[in-house]
C-alpha cells in the first residue's frame, strides 16, 4: 500500500503510466497507430510544441509567464527566412544573427519584468504585440520562403531514413534543461524566486539579474522551435507558432508544474506534450473531429487537475 501511495503521490509516473495506457489503447483502436511509421510522425509532431512548452516551463517556474514566446517564434522564421532565402546568407550566419536577435528579445522581456516588475502576462502580452507587428510588417503578411537543401534537414531530416532529426534535438534538448532546472545552482534559485521572491531576496538571489536569464531561456527555446518551424515549411510567417501558446500553457500545467511557481519540473511537462500528442494523433487515427478532440484534451486536462488537486488536499 505504501508502495501504491508513493506511485500516486509520484506525478511523472502517474503521467507515464496514463502516456502508456493511451498509446495501448489507441494501438488496439487502429491498425495504423502501432506502426513505426506513425510512432516516428508522432516523435515529429511533438517537437515544435515540445520546445515551446519548455520555454513557458521556465517562466511558470519562475513565478510568471511568458505570453510572447509563439510570436518571437513566428518572427524568428521570418527572420531566418529573410536572412537565407532573400538576402541569401549562409545558412549557419543566418542562424547565429537570429539566435543573437532572439537573446536581445528574451533581454527585453527580462528587463521589463526584472528590472521594471511589470506583471510578465501584462509584459509579454505587450511585447507579444510588438514581435507580431514587426513580423507583419517585414513580411508584409505574407509567407517568406526559404529554399535552402541543408536548413530543410532540421525539420524534415531522418536519421537512417527513419528517426526525424528534429526528435533527436528535442530529447538533448529537454535532457540539458531538466539538467540545468533540477540539478544546478541556478536552477535552484530559479524555484525558489517562483516559490516566494521575499525568501529568495533574503536568500541574497539578484532577483533581476536570474529573472533576466529565465526570459532569455525561453527566447532561445522559442527560437529553436522557430527553426523546426521554419525548416518544415520551407519558409517563415509572422503568425505560424502563436496558437502554439495556449497548448503550452496547457502542458506545461498538465504535467504537473504550478502556476503559481516553484513547483513541478520541465519532465512531468516532457511528459505532458507526449500525452497531448498521442490524444491528436490518436483520434484523428480513428476518424474523430477536431471539434470531439478539443472536448476530449479539455476533460482529460481538467480529470488531471481535480486527482492533482483530491492528492494535494489528501497531504494537508
Amino acid at each position: 500500500m505504501k508502495r501504491l501511495n508513493r506511485i500516486i503521490n509520484n506525478n511523472e509516473a502517474v503521467l507515464a503510466l496514463f502516456a502508456v495506457l493511451l498509446f495501448i489503447g489507441f494501438s488496439f483502436s487502429s491498425p495504423y497507430f502501432f506502426k513505426l511509421s506513425n510512432l516516428m510522425q508522432v516523435s515529429a509532431q511533438l517537437v515544435e510544441l515540445g520546445l515551446l512548452t519548455l520555454a513557458m516551463s521556465a517562466s511558470i517556474l519562475s513565478g510568471g509567464m511568458d505570453l510572447s514566446i509563439g510570436a518571437m517564434a513566428s518572427l524568428f522564421t521570418v527572420l531566418l527566412a529573410i536572412f537565407m532565402g532573400v538576402m541569401e546568407i549562409p545558412m549557419w550566419t543566418a542562424i547565429l544573427m537570429t539566435l543573437g536577435i532572439a537573446i536581445l528579445c528574451g533581454a527585453l522581456n527580462g528587463f521589463l519584468c526584472g528590472y521594471l516588475k511589470i506583471n510578465s502576462m501584462l509584459a509579454t502580452l505587450g511585447t507579444q504585440a510588438l514581435f507580431t507587428g514587426i513580423g507583419l510588417v517585414i513580411s508584409k503578411g505574407v509567407t517568406i520562403q526559404c529554399i535552402n537543401e541543408k536548413f530543410f534537414f532540421f525539420g524534415q531530416g531522418r536519421i537512417g531514413g527513419l528517426l526525424p532529426f528534429q526528435t533527436i534535438i528535442l530529447i538533448v534538448v529537454a535532457l540539458l534543461s531538466y539538467v540545468l532546472f533540477s540539478l544546478t545552482r541556478w536552477g535552484r534559485r530559479v524555484y525558489l524566486i517562483g516559490s516566494s521572491t521575499e525568501v529568495a531576496k533574503f536568500a541574497g538571489i539578484n532577483l533581476e539579474r536570474n529573472i533576466m536569464l529565465v526570459y532569455i531561456y525561453s527566447a532561445i527555446m522559442s527560437f529553436a522551435s522557430a527553426i523546426i518551424i521554419a525548416s518544415r515549411i520551407s519558409g517563415g510567417r509572422a503568425d505560424v507558432a502563436v496558437p502554439l501558446v495556449l497548448q503550452s500553457v496547457s502542458a506545461a500545467v498538465f504535467g504537473g508544474i504550478s502556476i503559481k511557481g516553484g513547483t513541478g519540473n520541465v519532465l512531468g511537462a516532457m511528459i505532458g506534450v507526449v500525452i497531448f500528442t498521442l490524444v491528436s494523433n490518436g483520434m484523428n487515427m480513428i476518424g474523430a473531429s477536431q471539434f470531439l478532440q478539443q472536448i476530449i484534451i479539455g476533460s482529460i486536462l481538467l480529470i488531471v487537475l481535480m486527482f492533482r488537486q483530491i492528492i494535494s488536499k489528501r497531504h494537508n
